[in-house]
């Protein structure tokens, strides 16, 4: 059976360097496992709406929106890996990125009902934190979020690769290496 991955993009800027860096990271996956499946999903350009915090998913573990992060919930649910690339903004996640992480939500209540046993297995997911560089705070809120949202879609961030003041594509290798 072939082996689903799936690149996530967090920028908002199309063409921008975590773009190309989740373009050439596709190129590299693809050429490097033949044969498997390897999509890529631009979620910062998605226009996802964010959370409202009104708790409905809680009982149908269903946002009661119906938009792009549809596609997104299907794709993480089909994906054996995860790939991501994320401008760091002021420490953290652009907010476009940032409501997709948020709408991650109904997750949490999916597991949370869900007896120990029953649960899906941690898929282990690599994230490549991209930035100018000069913010004295760093990118370690931006992985917090990341890893924390992630892991109720039964994602474990495994690896961090930072870019930080340099061009990504020097890191491109590390970041998809595997375990």
């Amino acid at each position: 059976m072939a082996t689903r991955r799936t690149v996530i993009c967090g920028s908002p800027h199309a063409g921008g360097a975590s773009q190309r860096a989740c373009g050439e990271a596709v190129e590299l996956l693809e050429k490097r496992f033949p044969g498997d499946a390897v999509q890529m999903i631009a979620a910062g350009r998605l226009g996802v709406e964010g959370c409202v915090g009104c708790d409905a998913c809680r009982d149908t573990h269903r946002c009661f929106r119906r938009d792009a992060m549809d596609g997104v919930l299907e794709a993480l649910a089909a994906s054996d890996e995860l790939y991501l690339a994320v401008p760091v903004y002021f420490a953290g996640a652009p907010s476009q990125f940032k409501a997709v992480l948020d709408r991650l939500q109904p997750l949490y209540w999916k597991w949370a009902d869900t007896p120990r046993g029953d649960r899906v297995p941690f898929r282990p997911a690599r994230l490549m934190v991209i930035g100018g560089g000069g913010d004295p705070h760093g990118f370690e809120p931006l992985v917090g979020s990341v890893r924390s949202a992630l892991a109720v879609a039964r994602f474990s961030v495994e690896r961090v690769e930072a870019s930080i003041g340099d061009d990504p594509r020097g890191h491109i290798r590390a970041w998809l290496e595997a375990r």
